[in-house]
């Protein structure tokens, strides 16, 4: 119990350092040092930095992403399905704090073997929103498009907002996670 504890710590506090600092400027020792380890000791849980970034990478996947997805999935409506992933990937992933900024920018940095586990889970998310719109579009709800541009425009709009959103204005994640589903979703309307 004592070590997921401290796999824990680790991780918190290396996401800490990393969405400080970035990735690249923050090296093994210094996150060694503000958890009171030796480098060596850090080595005991993590093989390597990137070992460590894929570990929080997908800790935070498990955490909050695939349950946000698992819920989706159960939507049977699938405008209600976007819509309720589109608001709660906005509101928990991309404004609850800046940690996504890091784990979205630096999946780059991750070996291809951890990469394609990442990328996984993200298609996971591609077929629910291309899928509810290929089903929105056959019941005759949206016009003709390209659902797969249409699915990367979804998720590209609300991976973007770490980029500008004002974390000290946390209140409005609420009015933005309705904009970005009313610019997706009124945006393909047959009747716009």
């Amino acid at each position: 119990m004592k070590k997921i504890n401290k796999l824990e710590e680790i991780c918190d506090t290396a996401l800490e350092l990393f969405t400080a600092d970035g990735y690249d400027q923050t090296p093994l020792s210094r996150i060694a040092k503000a958890l009171g380890l030796s480098k060596a000791g850090l080595y005991h849980y993590f093989s390597s930095k990137e070992d460590l970034l894929f570990f929080i990478h997908e800790r935070h996947l498990k955490n909050n992403l695939i349950p946000m997805l698992d819920a989706a999935e159960r939507i049977p409506d699938p405008e209600e399905r976007i819509a309720f992933f589109i608001k709660n990937y906005t509101k928990k992933s991309m404004t609850a704090d800046a940690a996504a900024r890091v784990l979205v920018h630096e999946n780059r940095k991750l070996k291809p073997a951890h990469q394609k586990k990442i990328k996984s889970v993200w298609r996971r998310v591609l077929n629910l929103i291309r899928d509810a719109l290929s089903e929105m579009e056959a019941m005759g709800k949206i016009r003709r498009t390209n659902k797969t541009f249409a699915a990367f425009a979804a998720l590209g709009m609300c991976s973007w907002t770490f980029y500008w959103f004002d974390y000290d204005r946390k209140e409005s994640a609420e009015e933005l996670a309705d904009t970005y589903v009313r610019i997706l979703l009124k945006g393909l309307k047959k009747d716009c």
